[in-house]
């Protein structure tokens, strides 16, 4: 890779993912940038979900979304307003052909094959850009939380009348990686029962029948805000929380982003590579088994299906959450 000159570098294009919890992994990489060409203008090319993490970012010049559903018009209109732009250096997370076709003076490179490192995501992201020769040492995640955000949460947590609360988060993108339902409103239960904290159950549109499943399960009700936070809120929610409860998903990342307290469940995905990242105390519950992680869209395990998330006892989860909590 050529070194960059710093002095040729007045605008930068990031390509980041398209899952909201994937993108929070990325913020790190969107920081070192900042803070190594102070002066470039920043664009993000960010799904509709990203917009929400990068909108009210103070340092970014603006936040283009793209839209896969559109017709090829509209692609072809989006592709040339991009390349009106003349960006210098485009740091590209999807491989994609895009920085070739935008005649970039420096592109990261596309060709890396990194799936198979046992490293984390967010290190992944970000030696793309130790491969450029930019420091890295020290980037952090970013999620921008204002004083709206803040007071919409202060708000909403009153019923609580200032007890301490703990999040949990039953769902996930895929139903692959949700430890089951009925044990996290036993768990919940347990913790409000036997340790006298609050719960309060998060989630988004795609949540919804899980959401519903566990409000019929539990016995003592937990503060229900599914699909009532945009992800700054849900920041500030986790910020303000004893511990976060959570599958594989959005929400652990975001806990990650906050330095929150995690407990995490893990089967087929592997959590050296997408597990708590946060410098506060944290535990990860997986079962030691032949298939996993087996980082696949559908089990295989014929004969006893998810048995990698199923075999994690609440009794288990229990004796974490005392742990993280005591």
């Amino acid at each position: 890779m050529p070194k960059i000159e710093k002095s040729k570098i007045k605008r930068i294009l990031v390509i980041t993912l398209s899952n909201i919890g994937d993108i929070v992994l990325t913020t790190p990489v969107v920081e070192a940038l900042l803070r190594e060409y102070p002066e470039a203008m920043l664009d993000i090319i960010a799904g509709p979900g990203g917009y929400e993490v990068f909108k009210k970012h103070g340092k970014i010049s603006e936040v283009i979304i793209y839209d896969k559903k559109s017709s090829f018009l509209g692609k072809l209109r989006f592709f040339l307003g991009l390349w009106k732009k003349r960006y210098d250096f485009v740091v590209d997370l999807r491989n994609t052909v895009l920085p070739f076709l935008l005649g970039a003076r420096y592109n990261t490179n596309p060709f890396r094959r990194d799936s198979k490192r046992n490293i984390h995501k967010k290190d992944v992201h970000l030696s793309r850009l130790k491969d450029m020769g930019i420091d890295t040492s020290g980037a952090s995640f970013y999620l921008s939380i204002d004083e709206s955000d803040r007071k919409y949460i202060e708000d909403t947590l009153a019923p609580l009348g200032g007890k301490p609360f703990v999040v949990v988060s039953p769902g996930a993108k895929s139903h692959v990686k949700r430890w089951p339902l009925k044990n996290f409103a036993k768990l919940s239960d347990m913790i409000k029962q036997n340790l006298g904290y609050e719960t309060v159950l998060v989630g988004d549109e795609y949540d919804k029948v899980v959401t519903q499943r566990i409000l019929h399960l539990m016995k003592a009700k937990p503060l229900n805000l599914a699909e009532k936070t945009n992800i700054r809120q849900l920041a500030y929610l986790i910020k303000k929380s004893s511990l976060v409860i959570t599958n594989d998903s959005a929400p652990l990342h975001v806990a990650s982003a906050m330095d929150a307290r995690v407990l995490a469940f893990f089967g087929p995905t592997d959590e050296k590579k997408y597990g708590p990242a946060t410098k506060a105390p944290s535990k990860v519950l997986r079962k030691k088994m032949g298939c996993a992680p087996c980082e696949v869209a559908q089990c295989v395990n014929v004969g006893n299906k998810y048995e990698c998330l199923k075999a994690i006892t609440v009794e288990e989860a229990f004796e974490a959450v005392k742990e993280l909590l005591l």
